[in-house]
């Protein structure tokens, strides 16, 4: 997907940057006794489950500390679930950091932590790295930033790449959107319409449950050519076979990217995915091979969401590394306020969390089209969204 207006990067050049968490590697100097507590907010029950992506980042600690740890002290990953419950998500941020004092937060994997406790994270000087960045605070708060470029980012990258590469005219988008979400939705169209000069022909941010027709009619009667969309697959696929809807792309969310959804989208439909990271259907691509390797000698389910679990574990266990002195809370902030951007090859751009106020780091997407029962890589690597000439 390489185009004159679009900024690519080199996978294999960030290959040959990354350095490896369980190698050889700067060691924090002194240090307390003890294991070294590290929390995490994880969605295990409720609407938004991730159930892989704890056992993904602990099975990175174990390697670690198979390893002899850091300085010698174990990596211990305290997760809790919040089964999208505002209660329940606020009181495992304060048990975490008070009960557990552990001395961040990696790994994190929930729709309604970010929001819930970032002023919390602020006020108690603590960093957050999730694996699994969901709500448009995840990516606008001093304390947080995800390893993955999140579904606003990819949003936006999504209608680039219906307008700008598949030159569809008439570009629509039914989204089922979180509770506090609107606001990055909208956003993301603007970001594109900014870029692009080009407006939507139709829109629909409050896609239910249930029959789809209603929503695929309107599609149709708006001339749509390509559709964004990020709500349950197989029966909207099968509704628009049945509206004879064979010659509109559509462009599923990264959520949808997944073995079980390629499977039930019918053969002459055009599907196409956003990926936040390299295609995890292909453990050849850069990055790709240690991901594939660690959560298959785990027995940890593959999926994109495990991807950014191992990132956020290995990019926070490199940071940890580069700690001279005692490992605390304080540290850790510091390095990560501090730290130099980390190139990591399953990502599209280098990993930095920085001073700001905002953190957002994890640029880029890959896209993949449904193809027998599979997702096909399609060419052209990460690329970037840059105005239009």
């Amino acid at each position: 997907m390489k185009r004159t207006h679009a900024r690519s990067y080199s996978l294999a050049a960030a290959a040959a940057l990354v350095i490896s968490v369980t190698g050889a590697g700067c060691q924090s100097s002194g240090g307390s006794d003890g294991p070294i507590k590290v929390g995490a907010i994880n969605g295990i029950t409720g609407l938004f489950q991730t159930p892989e992506v704890p056992k993904a980042v602990k099975a990175v600690f174990e390697e670690v500390n198979a390893a002899g740890g850091i300085n010698g002290r174990k990596l211990e990953l305290i997760s809790k679930d919040d089964a999208m419950d505002p209660a329940r998500s606020s009181q495992a941020a304060r048990e975490l950091i008070k009960s557990s004092n552990v001395v961040a937060f990696a790994g994190s994997s929930s729709a309604v932590d970010c929001g819930l406790n970032r002023a919390t994270y602020t006020k108690e000087k603590i960093v957050s790295i999730p694996a699994v960045g969901v709500d448009p605070t995840c990516f606008t708060s001093p304390n947080i930033a995800p390893v993955n470029p999140g579904p606003f980012t990819l949003t936006t990258a999504m209608l680039y790449y219906a307008s700008e590469t598949l030159k569809r005219n008439k570009v629509c988008i039914d989204y089922t959107v979180l509770p506090g979400s609107g606001g990055g939705i909208e956003k993301a169209i603007k970001d594109w319409t900014d870029l692009t000069g080009k407006t939507l022909a139709h829109k629909n941010l409050a896609v239910g449950q249930g029959d789809p027709t209603r929503y695929l009619v309107a599609d149709k009667n708006a001339g749509c050519e390509a559709v964004l969309y990020n709500a349950t697959v197989g029966p909207w696929f099968q509704q628009a076979k049945t509206q004879g809807m064979q010659k509109v792309d559509f462009i599923v969310a990264a959520n949808s990217y997944t073995d079980a959804n390629a499977k039930v989208i019918p053969p002459d439909m055009n599907a196409y995915a956003a990926t936040e990271w390299q295609p995890y259907t292909d453990p050849t691509l850069p990055g790709n091979d240690r991901w594939a390797k660690l959560v298959d000698k785990n027995g940890i389910q593959k999926t994109a969401f495990s991807q950014g679990a191992v990132m956020s574990a290995d990019i926070f266990v490199q940071v940890l590394k580069s700690i001279k002195g005692d490992i605390t809370r304080e540290s850790v902030t510091k390095a990560f306020k501090n730290m130099k951007p980390i190139s990591y090859p399953m990502a599209g751009t280098p990993y930095v969390f920085g001073p700001g106020n905002e953190h957002n780091p994890i640029k880029g997407s890959q896209f993949v089209k449904a193809d027998k029962g599979g997702w096909k890589v399609l060419p052209g690597g990460f690329t970037v969204p840059a105005p239009t000439k």
